[in-house]
């Protein structure tokens, strides 16, 4: 199991999965794109205590920057890159709000990688303009929604309160501690993603990790198709 050789990962966030989660995520998120990673520049949205930057670099990425919003999460990022062996000259991170910085700053990126952030916002038109402008050839999208197959796009509203690393930062829309998001479906995804010139590529094959895993347990909301990992490309890319 990948995350076992880093096991800092499991005591630097508030949200950490079960080691059997956590692990069978790397298989769909990264094992399955290695073909993409090796040798790519990465953004990192919502980057959390760094995990899937180390990740990432392990699998070959050339360099990775990491956008997260919370003071603390970047901090443990440096340390546990570092902690491991990664270089300043391999990865970065920024603290800010996603939507801000990637208006703010010039990317130019390989693959972006948006693990679990896509349903705490609702600030859909900014993130899809802002990874466009990053030249990304790839985007790996890992998210939720209790809609995910109704064929119909759906994008399903939640109030989050903010206090917790499990849930959404306040932007300059927040009123109070709490932000509104959504947890659009796979339609609404395609629907979204296509106006920004990215088509899916593939899906992860979560049936097939959770069939060579049958001992390890918490994935029941990939195994009900409830979570999904999505590749994108970017549909000029010839096939």
């Amino acid at each position: 199991m990948f995350f076992d050789d880093y096991p800092s990962f499991y005591e630097t966030s508030e949200t950490v999965p079960s080691r059997a989660r956590l692990n069978l995520r790397y298989e769909a998120i990264i094992a399955e794109n290695r073909d993409i990673l090796d040798g790519a520049r990465v953004l990192d949205i919502a980057s959390h205590d760094g995990r899937w930057s180390l990740a990432a670099l392990a699998a070959g990425a050339r360099s990775v920057v990491g956008i997260e919003g919370r003071s603390e999460l970047v901090e443990h990022s440096v340390v546990n890159l570092e902690r491991y062996g990664y270089g300043p000259d391999q990865h970065r991170f920024v603290c800010g709000d996603v939507h801000e910085v990637l208006n703010s700053e010039a990317f130019d990126v390989d693959v972006v990688l948006c693990l679990g952030f896509l349903y705490h916002t609702l600030r859909y038109n900014e993130l899809l303009a802002g990874i466009r402008r990053t030249s990304a050839r790839h985007v790996i999208i890992d998210t939720q929604s209790r809609m995910m197959m109704q064929p119909e796009p759906v994008v399903p509203l939640f109030r989050e309160h903010v206090e917790k690393q499990s849930a959404a930062v306040l932007d300059r829309y927040s009123h109070g501690e709490s932000v509104i998001s959504g947890r659009p479906n796979l339609a609404a995804i395609r629907m979204m993603t296509d106006a920004y010139g990215y088509r899916v590529e593939r899906l992860a094959d979560w049936g097939g990790i959770l069939r060579d895993n049958p001992d390890l347990r918490g994935c029941t909301d990939y195994a009900k198709q409830g979570r999904v990992t999505i590749r994108f490309v970017d549909k000029d890319v010839v096939a």
